[in-house]
């Protein structure tokens, strides 16, 4: 452990003040992951199926309230657009009233879902281009002092300078990797959800509006 940790400074105080620069990109998103990832995989957990099944059964039985009771209990985006639908059904809209409201439902909720979600991209780009722009400056700082050192102490300068542009490039790549990764599967995440939204309450809006008619 001790040897990890002396590798570590070493490879910080090689890398020059970038690598700190970086560490901050670092620490963003990963605050950024772990609020989205608890967003999208555990608020946003519901099994829609279900949900609609028990809802649908519900209004059968002119159980109106009982259904929005269900929908409250979460508080998934999906869970408070259907209950907008049952509240604005339950209160005698019609249909295009109801239509509307669940639009105007979604239009706030839908963006909650996507929120942030991009700063993760933007994390891995702004990363990759610190880590490249520490090498340049680590690289003109080599060849700099090489003009003006001392002949014997012309390698142990260039060393310094090669060794700080590798490990800035290095640490960029690193930070930039799993931030890419993140931002790749949270986005996808974040797409199922909105499609399972608007399936789920197109289903919806159609067996209310079927169900008023046939009464």
């Amino acid at each position: 452990m001790s040897q990890m940790i002396t590798f570590i400074a070493k490879f910080f105080q090689e890398g020059g003040p970038f690598m700190f620069v970086i560490l901050g990109v670092l620490a963003f998103g990963v605050a950024i992951m772990i609020e989205r990832a608890y967003y999208l995989i555990i608020r946003c957990r519901i099994n829609a199926k279900t949900l609609l099944s028990q809802i649908t059964k519900l209004v059968r039985s002119d159980k109106v309230s009982d259904a929005r009771k269900l929908c409250v209990q979460s508080k998934a985006p999906l869970a408070i657009i259907l209950e907008s639908a049952l509240w604005h059904y339950e209160q005698g809209l019609s249909n295009e009233e109801i239509q509307n409201a669940v639009d105007e439902t979604a239009l706030r909720e839908l963006p909650k879902v996507q929120r942030r979600t991009h700063y993760l991209s933007l994390s891995s780009n702004v990363s990759t281009l610190l880590g490249l722009l520490g090498t340049i400056t680590g690289l003109m700082a080599a060849f700099g002092a090489l003009a003006a050192a001392d002949p014997s102490q012309k390698a142990v300068l260039l060393a310094l300078g090669i060794a700080q542009a590798m490990n800035t490039t290095a640490w960029g790549l690193i930070v930039a990797i799993p931030c890419m990764v993140a931002f790749s599967v949270l986005s996808a995440r974040a797409n199922d959800i909105i499609e399972e939204i608007d399936e789920s309450s197109v289903r919806l809006l159609n067996f209310l509006f079927i169900q008023r008619s046939g009464r």
